[in-house]
């Protein structure tokens, strides 16, 4: 390449790197507008506690090779931002921070910085690294150093971290395998990098070589542009202040099935933003060879940037491109989602709130409700999503499952017979698939997910339970959100069984209360289900069915496997004498589905044969289980320690064990404490039957 042609690059990238930088500040100024004034201190500080590790500051490990340091961090405004916060005199630094950068980057992926953002929304941060340079303890390290980090933010600050480690050469050919448990990554490949190169904030280190090169460039053209790039010396131009990690210009079709696969699974944690995702992947699938994909007219136009403007935001591309897909596919009714989860995006759901006037987002709406010709109504209603009742709040999700199944159904079809999705084995795809299909097949005694924004709602008290007497005469357990309230007043329950054990386990499938005494009022209970008796099977229940104990999830799974059973004998008893007339269970399988069986005793009058029978049912939900993994609690409310009672059930229990094998005495002997019987075998009492 002559000298001609070598300035004609170089004026290009620095025009490039210029407007990038541009975009780069706004989008950091719309993060720092956003963002609530108590966790401005943790934005400020993460880049810090990345470049040093000194014992007075949170992430320290006391290990001489714990890799730290991030490219030219102290030419970064955050360096300025952070020693003035958390005082740290200059002079102390050097000795705590190594003469080699480990981390070639940190970038912040996702809503922060773009109208998607709230007050609740998770720092996540991808720290990019050469792991050519970093051994496997080193790494082992780095991990232990953000886990450390993540957890002082939580403790400090109420305020989620995620710390993604990826190897340049790992992102250069769209490797995301390891970013995530059930091997979804790998199912998402490129549409990963697309989602980074689109919302990507740079933090500290290297520019991506991909922002400062001309958009729309083919793999050939942008190796060739970063190999010149790679001959530029000179004041304005340092060949190391930038990396590569690769090229982006299209993505194949079985990513984008794959990754429908991915997003339904995980619809139960926010639907809404779940479907605005997954029509944003049936957009770039038809529309991605006549414009190309997103990040890259996004990058086309890095020139127009201006401070305080939402020209540029991502989720206005995003917005735009769904609303343009459900008009070329000419589908009315997922228009009107599309633009109904906008509104309720930009509003904040799961827990949506009026916007301040103040509010950027405020303006944003009044242009899109007046582009769609809305009536004051159809605001209203949005507007009003906080009094909707639970029903109604299920109906939308029910909307939006139906319509992901539709986008996986058109890109399918689409496709033809194409072989398996490559990236990840047949085994792991039909995993997903099952899960994905499970999560939303109605079964007998499975019980329902709550609505997300019930889900996502963390008041304190936020839960009564109510015993009413039902047009029967029988009783009906009830449960209400908020405050107990009069007689008079007309409350619509948030779920209702005849069986307490069914509502309990409702309440804790959904984790709408954690372990505190106080989580859920009980209102109106008598005798025999006093509170005396009813708090303890709640508290029982919040210990068993813990997050901290939450099942891993083998992407390998096909089928879902019993994990944890519950069985609760005093929650009929007869008034008259306390004997059992029934029992109850709540089975939980690993993929945190949750189910309520429950077994009549009234035609059984010898109390050894009713423990019998509730051996034997309990039996069948956990031998199919994997050794060492299943668990179960017998809980006895009317008695205090090891009753009889449970002690007859578990004697059957170990007899069945006996039975089947000798493997699982084994198993049981070793199981932890507290979730099956420990005790040595007594005599089986068979033949009494």
């Amino acid at each position: 390449m002559n000298d001609n042609a070598i300035i004609i690059v170089q004026e290009e990238i620095l025009a490039n790197r210029k407007s990038f930088i541009t975009y780069n500040v706004a989008r950091l100024r719309a993060l720092i507008g956003y963002l609530p004034s108590e966790k401005l201190e943790l934005f400020y500080s993460i880049p810090l506690l990345l470049h040093v590790n000194s014992p007075d500051l949170p992430g320290y490990v006391n290990h001489p090779k714990t890799p730290h340091g991030v490219y030219r961090f102290f030419d970064s405004g955050f360096w300025k931002l952070a020693k003035k916060r958390l005082r740290i005199e200059g002079k102390a630094m050097p000795t705590f921070i190594l003469k080699r950068s480990y981390v070639r980057g940190l970038y912040l992926v996702g809503s922060p910085g773009t109208l998607d953002q709230t007050d609740d929304s998770d720092l996540n941060y991808w720290v990019v690294i050469d792991r050519r340079l970093v051994s496997e303890t080193q790494q082992e390290l780095l991990q232990e150093k953000l886990a450390r980090i993540k957890y002082w933010a939580k403790e400090a600050c109420d305020h989620n971290l995620t710390f993604f480690v990826l190897d340049v050469e790992q992102m250069r050919r769209n490797d995301f395998s390891g970013m995530d448990q059930d091997g979804a990554a790998t199912l998402r490949q490129a549409l990963l990098k697309e989602e980074f190169y689109r919302t990507f904030i740079l933090i500290a280190g290297q520019i991506p070589y991909w922002a400062i090169l001309p958009s729309g460039l083919n793999d050939a053209e942008y190796t060739a542009w970063t190999e010149t790039a790679g001959l530029l010396s000179g004041h304005h131009f340092v060949a190391d202040d930038y990396v590569d990690l690769g090229n982006l210009i299209s993505i194949k079709s079985e990513a984008y099935l794959g990754g429908l696969i991915s997003e339904i699974s995980r619809a139960q944690d926010n639907p809404v933003k779940t479907f605005i995702k997954a029509s944003l992947m049936a957009y770039h699938h038809f529309f991605q060879e006549r414009e190309g994909l997103l990040c890259n007219l996004m990058k086309k136009r890095y020139p127009e940037s201006r401070l305080d403007s939402h020209l540029l935001d991502p989720q206005v591309f995003a917005f735009s491109s769904m609303i343009k897909f459900y008009e070329f596919i000419d589908d009315e009714d997922g228009l009107d989602l599309a633009r109904e989860c906008i509104y309720l995006r930009l509003t904040g759901y799961p827990v949506p709130s009026p916007l301040d006037k103040e509010n950027p987002k405020k303006q944003v709406l009044r242009d899109y409700t007046k582009a769609w010709s809305w009536a004051g109504h159809q605001i209203d209603r949005l507007d009003s999503f906080g009094f909707w009742t639970e029903d109604e709040r299920l109906q939308l999700e029910n909307r939006i499952t139906k319509k992901l199944f539709f986008l996986y159904e058109l890109v399918s079809r689409s496709m033809g017979n194409l072989a398996p999705l490559s990236g990840m084995d047949p085994e792991g795809v039909a995993a997903l698939k099952n899960r994905r299909e499970s999560y939303f097949k109605t079964e007998p005694g499975k019980l329902p997910y709550c609505s997300a924004s019930l889900r996502a709602q963390r008041a304190p008290c936020a839960l009564r339970v109510v015993r009413r007497q039902g047009g029967s005469g029988a009783d009906l357990w009830e449960v209400y959100h908020g405050r107990i309230r009069d007689a008079e007043d007309h409350e619509v329950p948030l779920f209702v069984a005849p069986e307490l054990l069914r509502v309990l386990g409702w309440v804790v499938l959904n984790r709408l209360c954690k372990n505190e005494r106080d989580a859920v009022v009980l209102q109106n209970l008598r005798t025999p289900m006093s509170k005396k008796r009813v708090q303890p099977l709640l508290e029982g229940l919040l210990a068993f069915f813990s997050d901290e104990a939450s099942p891993f999830l083998n992407p390998r799974d096909s089928c879902a496997r019993c994990w944890k059973v519950f069985v609760a004998l005093d929650t009929d008893l007869a008034p008259y004498d306390n004997s059992l007339r029934s029992v109850d269970y709540l089975v939980q399988n690993t993929w945190g589905e949750m189910f309520f069986y429950s077994l009549d005793l009234r035609h059984i009058e010898n109390d050894l044969l009713k423990c019998y029978e509730i051996a034997k049912r309990l039996w069948q939900y956990v031998q199919g289980a994997v050794p060492g993994e299943s668990a179960y609690r017998i809980h006895e409310g009317s008695t205090i320690g090891d009753s009889a009672t449970t002690r007859a059930i578990e004697d059957f229990i170990q007899s069945f064990r006996e039975s089947d094998g000798g493997e699982l005495e084994d198993q049981d002997r070793n199981r932890p404490p507290g979730t099956a019987s420990n005790r040595q075998p007594r005599a089986p009492m068979i033949d009494l039957l």
